[in-house]
């Protein structure tokens, strides 16, 4: 959010116009299908509902930069929609497919520990400590903030 409004901001290109589009497309998928199939209720749909519209919001002002620096010749880079930074993350979709569908049979807190660990890995994050450390913090802030004080129930799989 904060790359928006920086004048030296140089990471910007026409990359932008892919991120942008993306996301608002996710924004349109969750708007009209998931938040409505999935979630039963109008107070059980306003957080994700919420969600949604802020995502909106940032894709678009995302959208709206990108199209000015291509507008001002400011692009940089000759624009395709699939090069080797797009493939590279159209793997996470598959990824996190998997990620989802573990979490029933094997458990939430083991099976976020063992994705963080293969995220971070993929993304370059190659320091042990690091990866150590953020795999097991992130499921555990989940579950003392989501887990215990809202008390909201994780899937216990066959390791919990």
């Amino acid at each position: 959010f904060f790359m928006l409004g920086g004048h030296g901001y140089q990471g910007l290109t026409s990359g932008s116009l892919k991120l942008g589009s993306i996301i608002l497309a996710c924004c349109c998928f969750m708007w009209f299908y998931a938040i409505p199939n999935q979630i039963k209720g109008p107070q059980a749909s306003l957080y994700p509902q919420s969600l949604t519209i802020v995502m909106s919001i940032i894709s678009c002002l995302i959208l709206i930069k990108g199209v000015r620096l291509r507008k001002n010749g400011e692009d940089g880079e000759n624009w395709t929609f699939f090069n080797q930074a797009t493939l590279r993350s159209l793997i996470v979709v598959p990824m996190m497919v998997v990620y989802v569908l573990l979490i029933e049979m094997v458990g939430f807190y083991a099976v976020t520990v063992a994705s963080v660990v293969v995220f971070m890995l993929y993304f370059g994050a190659r320091k042990p400590l690091s990866i150590c450390l953020f795999s097991i913090s992130l499921p555990l802030v989940i579950y003392l903030i989501i887990g215990k004080i809202l008390s909201f129930p994780f899937p216990a799989g066959v390791l919990f």
